[in-house]
């Protein structure tokens, strides 16, 4: 497909493996988009939308100018045919480059005018790559002078797996110089202006051609035939303009990033806690209105709440957690994040929240879970009193909306079934015995719980479970990917028992 297409220019989303599904859902409801297909870990759409427009969209990784969009390329058997290829596959015609470069520099034009820049602090973004750090999560504060400051070294997401190549040896270290314009481009007496364009290739492999070759090995192919073709000059460091190659089973892609850093990555996250991504997730799921109170027990860093009160600013935001230095790190959140108004942060035990019956319209929590939270045999007993606390405090017709450890996940879809047959027993001991995270107590958890007076019997355990499933309605499980570990999104609707 090509780069543009109508009056609206064609572009694409990287996201995580399971939320294609709600950024394409986003991508039509806040830029009016056109022509939107999902593949796995991208959405292709077309828009008429300037850089404000774009930048909004919180369910996407990262944000392309789609270059050109192939079918799987058949590759020969001879390695040097495969690379000729791939090299003409990718690059194609001079125009379509200088169409694409042209809006481009049209958005980044618009950037300057606003008053915006590429050069963010970054506040980090990344879930760390043992993602699972959401367990150190949000703890509430109210009464906190000077918050302290957490400083992240992450990558950008989203930017982990894709290997940026040098395609010539290039020692000038010039300043930094505006783009050519596309007339300058198209001009053959400026075929020099051409030369001030400093670029580099980001190319990622999979499937049947990572096997023939590496990525480094076609990124610098490529690489140097775009030089040589357009007339630009190799740049690793500080490059103008980034070149983004996927070649995969599926498809073959090419896109020029609309900014230097994620869409994921955060300006307004001082100390980064769950994926930014999976945190707005979670409360486009929760449901949110104008006058909404929303609840997170265990707000950890506040991510959720965070996610949630930039998106809806019309909705009253509560947070709740026991471990007082977690509530530092959200209280730090909250203030750098400018919502003090927004979000109320209290400390207190999720099996003893402070709040009235039915005082909730939508409870959005991520259960900590990971090699840093261990889910101990004790997490699975206290589990039903946690839910049935949230159940307690939720309306009827609310929202609840939990992360779960796949683990977590499947113990809870057990409890709709009388007894346990034995391959299920069998599927989650083998589940169990793979994990190879370090066995103890799940520490935040036994933080906000008070495990002294969680010792229940089996039929105590049983009636608590009955009780919390009459209340609740599955409305939804979203199977996520957090980095290195998989999880689940349960949502559900609480109904009147009568």
């Amino acid at each position: 497909m090509s780069g543009s297409c109508g009056l609206g220019s064609r572009y694409f989303c990287t996201a995580s493996r399971g939320l294609e599904q709600l950024l394409r859902e986003e991508v039509r409801r806040k830029l009016s988009a056109s022509e939107v297909e999902q593949v796995a870990g991208k959405v292709f759409f077309t828009a008429d939308a300037d850089l404000k427009k774009l930048k909004s969209l919180k369910c996407a990784e990262r944000l392309f100018l789609l270059v050109k969009k192939l079918p799987p390329i058949q590759m020969p058997r001879h390695k040097g045919k495969g690379v000729c290829l791939l090299k003409n596959c990718v690059i194609g015609e001079s125009s379509k480059w200088l169409d694409v470069v042209a809006k481009w520099q049209t958005l980044q034009d618009f950037s300057k005018e606003q008053g915006c820049t590429s050069d963010r602090t970054e506040t980090g973004i990344k879930r760390p790559r043992l993602q699972e750090n959401s367990g150190t999560r949000k703890r509430p504060k109210l009464e906190l002078d000077e918050p302290t400051t957490t400083i992240h070294n992450g990558s950008p997401t989203g930017q982990h797996d894709l290997h940026s190549v040098i395609q010539e040896s290039c020692q000038s270290k010039a300043p930094m110089q505006a783009p050519p314009s596309p007339d300058e481009l198209l001009n053959s007496k400026d075929r020099d202006a051409a030369s001030c364009m400093h670029f580099r290739v980001s190319c990622r492999c999979s499937g049947r051609i990572a096997r023939m070759f590496t990525s480094q090995e076609l990124g610098r192919a490529i690489g140097i035939a775009l030089g040589r073709q357009m007339g630009w000059k190799a740049e690793l460091r500080n490059p103008m303009l980034e070149v983004y190659v996927h070649l995969s089973d599926i498809h073959c892609v090419v896109g020029i990033p609309i900014a230097r850093l994620p869409l994921a990555s955060r300006d307004y996250i001082k100390n980064a806690g769950l994926r930014s991504t999976v945190a707005w997730a979670m409360a486009y799921l929760g449901d949110i209105k104008a006058g909404s109170l929303v609840l997170d027990p265990m707000c950890g860093l506040g991510t959720i709440l965070l996610e949630a009160a930039k998106e809806w600013p019309n909705a009253y935001y509560h947070g709740i957690d026991n471990t007082f230095s977690q509530l530092q790190m959200a209280s730090a959140n909250v203030c750098f994040a400018k919502l003090s108004n927004n979000i109320d942060l209290t400390r207190a035990s999720v099996t003893e929240l402070p709040l009235l019956n039915e005082s909730i319209d939508v409870v959005i929590c991520d259960i900590p879970f990971g090699k840093k939270f261990k889910i101990s045999q004790d997490t699975k007993t206290v589990m039903p009193n946690i839910l049935k606390e949230m159940v307690r405090v939720l309306q009827v017709n609310g929202t609840l909306v939990l992360l779960l450890s796949q683990e977590l996940s499947l113990d809870i879809q057990q409890w709709q079934k009388p007894k346990s047959h034995p391959s299920d027993k069998g599927k989650l001991n083998a589940q169990q015995n793979t994990d190879t995270t370090p066995v103890g107590p799940s520490t935040h958890l036994a933080e906000n719980v008070d495990m002294e007076h969680m010792s229940v019997t089996e039929n105590e355990q049983s009636e608590v479970k009955r009780e919390v499933l009459a209340s609740l309605v599955s409305t939804g499980i979203f199977q996520v990917s957090l980095g290195v570990t998989e999880a689940s999104i349960h949502r559900f609707k609480k109904i009147s028992i009568t």
